[in-house]
């Protein structure tokens, strides 16, 4: 009799372990979601914002290029937003500077349509994500 009466005792604070244990995994899970939404949505600011700064110019399959004016020489210089496979992040190359805008990034592709420039991101964990940039009319 006593020795169920442990082992019911054993069993329920097992199972209340486990119990908080699954818990703060899901509540890990929806911290790390929730960061991983935020850095994509961030990045897609930054994306737009660098592409209205200059002008559009062309696109190859993992590449965006633009033109931007230089104030003190009024001459025109090519940007690009690319993926650098080397360290697996989207990063900005203007003027001979590096800003990377998105990290832990496998694969970008980007499309074009006659209106917009179509791109997906493959995450290094397999994720994807797909974004729509318009290319505004001269």
């Amino acid at each position: 009799m006593i020795e169920c009466a442990i082992a019911l005792l054993v069993l329920s604070l097992f199972l209340l372990g486990t119990l908080g244990v699954l818990q703060q995994s899901k509540q890990v899970q929806q911290a790390v979601y929730g960061r991983n939404m935020q850095e994509w949505h961030v990045f897609l600011l930054q994306f737009e914002n660098k592409l209205a700064e200059g002008k559009y110019s062309r696109v190859t399959n993992n590449r965006i290029y633009y033109h931007k004016l230089n104030d003190s020489t009024d001459r025109e210089y090519e940007c690009r937003i690319e993926l650098n496979m080397n360290r697996n992040e989207i990063a900005i190359r203007e003027k001979n500077g590096y800003e990377p805008i998105l990290t832990e990034v496998k694969k970008l592709q980007f499309r074009k349509s006659k209106q917009y420039i179509l791109f997906t991101v493959t995450f290094l964990n397999g994720e994807q994500k797909n974004g729509k940039w318009t290319i505004e009319k001269a």
